[in-house]
């Protein structure tokens, strides 16, 4: 097993999957229900209201949402900067503008890179006889 710092609170702990340790995962899933607690009765809270009203920081209420922990369907004041943009959005880590132009984007480079193979392969080597 790999005995690891826990990247919350700093003690040793075996890491399985996560890394942060046992009691830390505890207390994330912990202010995790309290936030979903919140949320069932204020649903048109915004995300400054729940850390107010909760023991979760604003930066952890982000973290869960972006990770998709924390799941919004009828909060619609819920929402966080895209971290590419900065415009606002409710699930992941980007606005859905940019989720498609940077799908677009992987598109066109795994284009270009296989269109670069191609070419690479008809145009090396000689032919002798």
């Amino acid at each position: 097993m790999a005995i690891a710092n826990c990247k919350r609170c700093g003690r040793l702990y075996n890491r399985i999957g996560r890394d942060i340790c046992k009691d830390c995962i505890r207390e994330e899933d912990d202010v995790l229900l309290e936030i979903r607690q919140y949320l069932k009765k204020h649903p048109q809270a915004n995300i400054y209201e729940v850390a107010d009203g909760t023991a979760a920081t604003y930066e952890e209420i982000v973290a869960f949402l972006r990770d998709g922990r924390l799941i919004l369907r009828d909060n619609p004041n819920m929402a966080y900067p895209c971290e590419r943009c900065g415009t606002l959005t409710q699930s992941g880590r980007l606005c859905a503008n940019c989720t498609q132009a940077l799908a677009k984007e992987l598109g066109q480079a795994a284009a270009a890179i296989q269109k670069e193979e191609s070419q690479g392969k008809r145009g090396k080597g000689f032919l002798s006889r």
